[in-house]
């Protein structure tokens, strides 16, 4: 849809995102047949292909990735919209604003932090962006 766009590379840390839920007994990871399933505690839902590679790094290599919030990518959706259509971002609660699948503006890496020692980086889909995987 968007194709004469380059994609942001953005990461995303499960663990900042799911600290503090205020959801209980929400279910935040699980394997699905389709692959690993994540839910940053209603923020998003996100899949990580069964066909799919992740990478297993030591923990001092984490300062290499520039984390973005579930806040920063709000915002970035909101100025992709201005920067394709030259429009200001409605309220989100307008009936009329336009969706956008974050597959199209994004390629997305969530970091998971397993121990002191140890995170992994999984290269994921936003779920409920009209997308079937």
């Amino acid at each position: 849809m968007f194709s004469q766009y380059e994609k942001e590379i953005i990461y995303i840390n499960f663990n900042h995102e799911v600290q503090n839920c205020k959801y209980e007994n929400l279910k935040l990871k699980w394997f699905k047949k389709e692959g690993l399933q994540f839910n940053l505690c209603g923020k998003g839902v996100f899949l990580f292909p069964s066909v799919k590679k992740s990478d297993t790094l030591s923990i001092c290599q984490l300062k290499e990735y520039r984390i973005t919030s579930i806040e920063s990518v709000k915002q970035k959706v909101k100025n992709f919209r201005y920067k394709t259509y030259k429009k200001s971002p409605p309220d989100e609660n307008d009936k009329a604003y336009q969706f956008y699948n974050k597959n199209d503006i994004f390629e997305t890496y969530l970091i998971e932090i397993l121990n002191n020692d140890k995170f992994v980086v999984y290269p994921v889909h936003w779920r409920n962006q009209n997308v079937i995987d």
